[in-house]
């Protein structure tokens, strides 16, 4: 194959994934690009994970497995990057899998002179397959352009997360680039720095991953402290913005987490709340009280940054909701979030659509 002479590093982070990590690694291992290895990272697991993966080691030449104290998942992809050894780097998750034995040599085929790769994906909600949005709805734009990243950071979404891509380990080296120590969002925030720092991108519009919806996992994990977590993370790329890549223009970034974050947990408060409308106001009003939150709702709220939304939809969402919190009106915000839910327009407004 012509471009075999470039190894590919797949890093898997694993913790408690017995029931999924068969899956996983046979889809990686099935992969018709000969040239890569698999690093396994055990992050302190407790259940079957470790003989599943030292099985597999034996079985396979290709298969490195390294172990760690718990210490979370940016932890484990951490110690993946350093001692991955290919020209390219892929994340997989270990409760998602490869859905063809051709992903990887496609990808390589497609990368050229990008320091990052972005395909598509599916997400896998109660064994039914939904296609996500395409890399497609935005890949159209420049990166330089606001709608590049609200849609592919935001409203769609691909450029947040970790795995659907490819990267070139030669760019996350020169750039000292490594996963912060956050519990969720990581990858997120990993993404943001890889655009801030001049990420050259190319896309391929093919399904190269499924992404399987884990209750179990931190995406999907009630978590009564978020709101601080969220707002650590704008903070630090607000910051980043500031001091290092020195361009007004990617303050969108930090703006734009912060509202999806307050949206996020208010449905995410009514949801395990009890179905309250106190509990998303209890939220709501947290965020109000941090002052980059209060910063980014009064600018939406006055117009400013919304040229860089859309579809119009969101850029009338967003600009509702940054009033509403600049004046307080937390309980009209919060049946608003209510109704959403209920009458489920917030899956219509997700990557997925309705899901039956």
């Amino acid at each position: 194959m012509v471009y075999m002479d470039k190894k590919i590093s797949v890093i898997v982070p694993v913790y408690n994934a017995e029931t999924y990590l068969p899956q996983c690694i046979e889809s990686i291992l099935r992969q018709d690009y000969e040239n890569l290895e698999l690093l396994l990272v055990d992050d302190g697991s407790s259940d079957k994970s470790v003989p599943i993966c030292e099985e597999y080691g034996r079985r396979s030449e290709k298969i490195r497995v390294l172990a760690q104290k718990n210490s979370g998942v940016s932890a484990a992809r951490n110690k993946g990057i350093e001692n991955a050894k290919g020209d390219y780097i892929v994340f997989v998750d270990a409760d998602d899998y490869l859905p063809e034995s051709f992903v990887l040599s496609h990808m390589v085929a497609e990368m050229g002179e990008a320091d990052i790769l972005v395909g598509d994906y599916m997400r896998l909600w109660n064994d039914r397959l939904l296609p996500a949005g395409s890399c497609s709805s935005f890949s159209g734009f420049s990166p330089e352009q606001g709608a590049f990243r609200f849609r592919g950071f935001f409203s769609v979404g691909t450029l947040s997360y970790v795995w659907c891509k490819m990267y070139r380990r030669s760019f996350l080296q020169e750039n000292q680039l490594r996963f912060g120590d956050y519990t969720y969002a990581e990858d997120k925030l990993f993404n943001f720095y890889c655009y801030i720092r001049g990420a050259k991108y190319t896309f391929l519009p093919e399904l190269v991953y499924v992404y399987r919806k884990n209750e179990a996992s931190a995406s999907y994990r009630f978590r009564p402290d978020s709101v601080r977590g969220w707002m650590a993370i704008a903070e630090e790329l607000e910051h980043s913005v500031r001091e290092e890549a020195r361009d007004k223009r990617y303050e969108d970034l930090a703006a734009c987490t912060i509202f999806f974050a307050a949206f996020f947990d208010g449905k995410m408060n009514y949801e395990y709340g009890g179905k309250t409308l106190s509990a998303v106001k209890k939220v709501l009003k947290e965020y109000a009280s941090y002052p980059l939150a209060k910063k980014y709702f009064s600018a939406f709220a006055r117009g400013k940054l919304l040229k860089n939304i859309s579809p119009f939809l969101w850029k009338g969402m967003v600009w509702g909701f940054a009033w509403g919190m600049w004046l307080h009106f937390y309980g009209i915000l919060s049946l608003g979030i209510k109704l959403l839910i209920d009458w489920r327009i917030d899956e219509r407004l997700s990557d997925t659509g309705l899901r039956g």
